[in-house]
């Protein structure tokens, strides 16, 4: 059976309001508790949405909508600090990635493009962390855009398969087969671009811009294949300063490039800090004696979602046996909101950390949902990721028959 993966943050939790389209005016006035980003994209039809996104956790929340008209979009809101935003489309011909734009107070940014390829938009700003941004991005412009090229492609086969044709599992299984060519393709240009980033920021100064880089490879270490520069993300993660180090991105960025041990089918369960949505301290060995699931989910991950009736019915079914722990990585408040809105049961925890860090570290996470069937002796019996309707029922039965 065809599972479904998540690996970093793919799928969107969408609250969006749409934004009356303004007019094009490349002297617009900007008020001093403001930003404007105005864009003109030659080439493209218009009924394009173009959507400014902005990160929480592991989730994209879009702040606003514009449909292109006469190949112009436009954001205006207020803002009180330089942050990081993110522009992007899910039409089709879009590589499925985001253009980073940041914007400040007072600050009007405009945006060139001349195809659907955003990586590749030109941004002009007076943001200095924009032109930092922009700094990274000339390293390696002709391989950027050849990958932006095949990450289009790729994202059309992924919409074809979840969205046009969903279910139909003869498509599915000739959609990945694309898909696995594609990323044969692009991942060298992918590791191309990053050594190229990489050897930018052996001179340049740390910066945001820089420490948001660096966070980015550190957090792909554990993938050996797809990221082979341990050791020169070892070697950037040196300049950093103590103060740097005490930042949230920081201690992240740590975490990652000094990972605690890990565990595996076999070995001795590993327990930490976890709370549950009152805000009480839990811990995985409370149940010891029983079989432990652990399911590692988040609410921005569509088979993690997909999987929760299923979930559901391996919770009563093995009820006095095995006892589900389902591990959110979702920012507190959104984590909260969702187990209320949905009416979840069960041991909601999580450990409220930034990034994929803690105990996903310890048992390997890599792509989510993954689950941990602990013995009730504390040993890890088996591991596995991903879902496809009556996979979680199957294995858990495997497992416990």
């Amino acid at each position: 059976m065809m599972k479904k993966y998540i690996i970093t943050p793919v799928l969107l939790t969408i609250a969006c309001m749409v934004m009356c389209h303004c007019t094009f005016n490349r002297k617009a006035s900007v008020a001093a508790n403001e930003y404007l980003i105005q864009g003109e994209l030659a080439n493209l039809p218009d009924s394009i949405v173009i959507g400014l996104y902005e990160e929480d956790g592991s989730i994209l929340n879009c702040v606003w909508r514009d449909t292109l008209m006469n190949g112009q979009f436009s954001f205006r809101d207020t803002v009180s600090t330089t942050r990081k935003m993110l522009i992007m489309s899910d039409n089709r011909g879009f590589p499925g990635t985001w253009l980073e734009v940041w914007i400040a107070p007072g600050e009007y940014i405009e945006i060139k493009g001349q195809d659907k390829l955003v990586k590749t938009w030109e941004v002009v700003s007076d943001v200095p962390e924009q032109q930092e941004e922009n700094r990274f991005t000339a390293c390696a412009m002709a391989q950027q855009k050849e990958l932006m090229q095949h990450m289009a492609a790729e994202y059309d086969w992924q919409r074809m398969m979840f969205i046009d044709r969903p279910g139909d599992r003869e498509f599915e299984s000739q959609a990945w087969a694309k898909i696995d060519s594609i990323r044969k393709l692009s991942m060298p240009l992918q590791q191309e671009i990053w050594k190229k980033e990489m050897e930018y920021m052996e001179e340049a100064p740390v910066s945001p811009v820089w420490m948001d880089r660096l966070l980015l490879f550190a957090s792909m270490m554990k993938y050996e294949t797809i990221m082979p520069y341990k050791e020169e993300v070892k070697k950037l993660y040196a300049r950093m300063s103590e103060a740097d180090k005490q930042t949230d991105d920081g201690q992240e960025i740590t975490a990652y490039v000094f990972p605690p041990s890990t565990v595996g089918i076999g070995d001795m369960m590993v327990d930490g800090d976890l709370y549950d949505v009152n805000g009480s301290l839990r811990h995985i060995s409370e149940f010891k004696g029983k079989f432990i699931l652990l399911d590692f989910w988040s609410s921005g991950c569509s088979p993690c979602v997909e999987s929760i009736p299923e979930m559901e019915k391996v919770m009563d079914l093995y009820k006095d046996k095995m006892t589900v722990i389902s591990i959110s990585e979702d920012p507190k408040a959104r984590w909260k909101e969702y187990i209320k809105t949905k009416g979840m049961g069960g041991n909601q925890w999580n450990e409220l950390r930034k990034g994929r860090t803690g105990l996903a570290l310890n048992y390997q996470v890599r792509g989510i949902p993954h689950y941990v069937l602990i013995a009730p002796d504390g040993k890890i019996q088996d591991v596995w990721s991903g879902y496809g309707s009556g996979s979680l029922l199957g294995q858990v039965e495997k497992n416990l028959k």
